[in-house]
């Protein structure tokens, strides 16, 4: 049985404190900073510009440190609307609103103007299809900040090392590739200087301090922050405290999307160990300082940073959990935060201890920790060409990407496709519901033209291939527009090459660089083929036209469809012909995703999980033959349709490994939902790991748990005061179950709960 846990008194004032400075004043000003910066440097490169505005941010932001803060550094929810806009050299305004925000006009327009005469007709043709169908819920787009910058490097070599690096680097570049590192260098000169100014602050709190557990904060404060302005780090204290104050200055550069962290218990380990030994640290004021890393983050916006704990060295056969592997889980287990994300890189050897804390962490209902196979997630890394000493280190990036620490920009959530969606514009010839566009199909089918379900189900895969591939170019050329209007040189310091290449980031600077393009509704889209096939082709009872009409109607007049169609064959319940559909629709999407290539550099890599676009996306998809009614959610990762699955967990294992798991390089979800009375029982628990040994070792990637009651749900969609602190899983992150919109509240709602394996 796991120990159970309190909340120190340190961390409990922290608590009490850690929404006082909510301030919306702040928000608007790094824009303001960054136009003074572009007013001053006018005549420079562009790439000078973003330093300027970086140096200058960092320069007047605000330093804030209270008496009873355990590290320095406040975070000021800079929010999605802060992200910087993707705008031209020309024109760039920070003012307007940012692209995040969902402009696809001025993006795809500023896109134009930046390529300019490389853009042929056919270019511009797929661009405005691509914007339409971003609009239309086709598509998910994003300029995502998914990345894990390289904070072992960071905190092994100080500022002040990088910029001995960069200095170095500028010695031997010519060209543009001055410009590049002249901009890094005023970056990370920035970042030191920036980390000094909060050494007077602490001092003058610790001369006004009169509780002595606060001056003793202040005083380790101080003192650290004089060390790690310039220098590495010496203590466990001083790396957690330069990875704080680093997340928080890329949030002034960045979109504030899951700067993650790689495997965290690994890289601390050392200076744990150390402070141990020499009698500088104890157990307990290691968890006050995790604790007070994960309280900073609660004051942040929900944005998905990541921490990978746990793991296997494949080589020498050990395990690489620690003692801080522990501490981690204990955190989130004790303060229960949406944020920051916990995933446990699983491996048959782990401890029974290490077993008990994941137990009793996911009994929490957070959804965490997320369990991901340490061998297979390893050999999917692997196949992106990666070599095995990068490919095992990997760390989750965001949901559940895989991503190699500061050295690898993947851009992991640039894209998603909606299956259903595409099925909706087959059989309405075009027609997107709930707006007056209409598509080009790739062949100028219909569904008159269809004589067989082999027909109709190669036109399917033809049009999700035409439309993905529409995406893949249209994202490509964005991509090229990217590194010319929206650098990001402070991110590119904390990126292994970029010196070396005098290459930003965004434009091919790191070590490894590729492009995940994501699907959505997959089980929708499944069971909505089973209903075709049944139903039109095999009982010839309904024809297609009959279909399009009942989906146009949204079912409405139609209960002897619906009812005919609820008894049709449904992914996940281990039925064999679902799960073969499955198995070669994503098998022929892979092949098509891995020949894609980007301008980085890089390959394109395939990601079966959703966020919760499977809600967004689903709020602009019509009905779909498989009963699921209009503007409703579509299948959720790699789970089946919700409620859809009636056999039990280990069907719906059973199920997806029909499925080749090597095509998810860019990461998967499973999603299974229990009642709280399951894991009580050490017979379950028992059993479950059981389960999930054998999932890993038949090539599962991923599961993550939901451990929370239908009636507890539905109440907090009631009555949402009653429940503010709720968190439950969603796609590969969790949230604050109030916070969701309602389509992801039904959504979580709907799906299976079990109370048996």
């Amino acid at each position: 049985m796991a120990e159970e846990l309190k909340i120190s008194p340190a961390v409990e004032e922290l608590l009490a404190h850690r929404h006082d400075h909510y301030d919306r004043t702040e928000i608007p000003k790094r824009d303001e900073y960054y136009r003074e910066a572009f007013e001053k440097y006018k005549d420079e490169p562009v790439i000078i510009k973003f330093a300027r505005g970086f140096e200058n941010t960092l320069a007047k932001k605000k330093i804030l440190i209270e008496e009873y803060d355990i590290l320095a550094g406040f975070h000021f929810r800079y929010t999605y609307d802060m992200a910087m806009p993707l705008k031209s050299r020309t024109d760039w305004d920070p003012k307007m609103r940012p692209v995040s925000s969902g402009d696809y006009d001025r993006e795809i327009r500023d896109c134009i103007n930046v390529l300019g005469e490389r853009l042929t007709g056919k270019d511009k043709e797929e661009l405005d299809i691509f914007k339409d169908g971003v609009y239309g819920k086709l598509y998910k787009h994003w300029e995502s900040g998914h990345i894990i910058p390289g904070y072992e490097r960071l905190i092994k070599k100080g500022y002040g090392g990088l910029i001995e690096e960069g200095k170095k680097a500028l010695r031997k570049a010519d060209g543009k590739h001055r410009k590049y590192i002249e901009a890094m260098l005023i970056c990370n000169e920035a970042a030191a200087a920036h980390i000094s100014r909060y050494v007077p602050a602490a001092e003058e709190l610790l001369n006004q301090a009169s509780s002595p557990a606060h001056k003793a904060h202040l005083t380790r404060m101080a003192e650290s922050l004089k060390r790690i302005a310039y220098g590495p780090a010496e203590s466990f204290y001083d790396a957690v405290q330069l990875i704080w104050l680093t997340v928080d200055m890329l949030y002034s550069e960045n979109y504030p999307a899951s700067f993650s962290f790689g495997r965290i218990d690994r890289y601390l380990y050392p200076y744990y160990k150390n402070d141990i030994e020499k009698g500088v640290l104890t157990r307990e004021e290691a968890s006050e300082i995790i604790d007070a890393f994960f309280i900073k983050f609660s004051t942040n916006l929900h944005t998905y940073q990541n921490m990978t704990i746990g793991g296997w060295d494949g080589k020498n056969g050990k395990s690489e959990s620690n003692e801080l592997t522990i501490l981690f889980m204990q955190s989130a287990r004790r303060l229960r935060f949406e944020q920051p994300l916990i995933c446990l890189r699983y491996d048959e050897g782990m401890s029974e201890e290490e077993w008990d804390e994941c137990i009793e962490l996911v009994k929490t209902g957070t959804g965490f920790p997320a369990f991901f196979s340490d061998k297979n997630c390893t050999e999917n890394v692997m196949r992106m060409g990666i070599p095995y000493e990068d490919a095992h280190e990997f760390g989750l990036i965001g949901c559940v990407e895989m991503g190699v620490p500061g050295k690898e920009y993947a851009k992991t959530e640039v894209l998603r496709i909606n299956w259903p969606k595409v099925m909706e514009l087959m059989l309405s010839g075009g027609k997107s519901y709930g707006s007056e566009r209409t598509f080009p199909l790739s062949a100028g089918k219909s569904i008159e033209d269809m004589g067989s379900f082999e027909e109709f189900y190669d036109w399917y895969k033809e049009e999700l291939i035409y439309y993905s591939r529409i995406a893949v170019d249209s994202i490509n050329m964005l991509d090229k527009a990217l590194v010319a209007c929206y650098p990001t040189p402070f991110l590119s310091v904390l990126m292994e090459g970029c010196y070396e290449k005098g290459m930003d980031v965004t434009g091919g600077g790191t070590i490894y660089n590729h492009t995940g393009i994501d699907t959505c509704g997959m089980a929708t889209a499944v069971d909505s083929l089973m209903s075709i096939k049944k139903l039109v082709f095999e009982e010839v009872k309904y024809t297609l036209n009959d279909l399009a009409l009942a989906l146009a109607d949204n079912f409405e007049g139609h209960e002897e469809l619906l009812k005919d169609i609820k008894a049709c064959p449904k992914f996940g319940n281990e039925e064999g012909e679902p799960e073969e559909m499955m198995a070669d629709l994503i098998r022929t999407y892979d092949e098509f995703v891995r020949k894609q290539t980007n301008p980085r550099g890089g390959r394109w890599q395939l990601g079966l999980y959703t966020v919760e676009d499977h809600s967004i996306l689903g709020t602009g998809t019509g009905a779909t033959p498989d009963g699921r009614k209009a503007g409703t959610a579509v299948s959720n990762g790699f789970s089946p349709v919700q409620g859809a699955d009636k056999n039990g967990p280990t069907a719906v294992i059973n199920s997806i490994l029909k499925t080749d798991m090597k095509a998810a390089t860019n990461g998967m979800v499973l999603d299974l939902k229990f009642s709280r009375d399951f894991l009580s029982s050490k017979a379950h628990t028992d059993a479950l790991k059981a389960i999930m040994d054998t999932y890993f070792r038949r090539g599962g990637i991923e599961v993550q748990f939901n451990v929370v009651d239908r009636e507890t749900l539905i109440d907090a969609q009631l009555h949402p005061e009653k429940h503010e602190d709720l968190v439950v899983r969603v796609s590969g992150f969790s949230a604050l179950f109030v916070s969701l919109i309602k389509e992801t509240q039904d959504e979580i709602i709907n799906r299976t709960e079990y109370s048996r394996l």
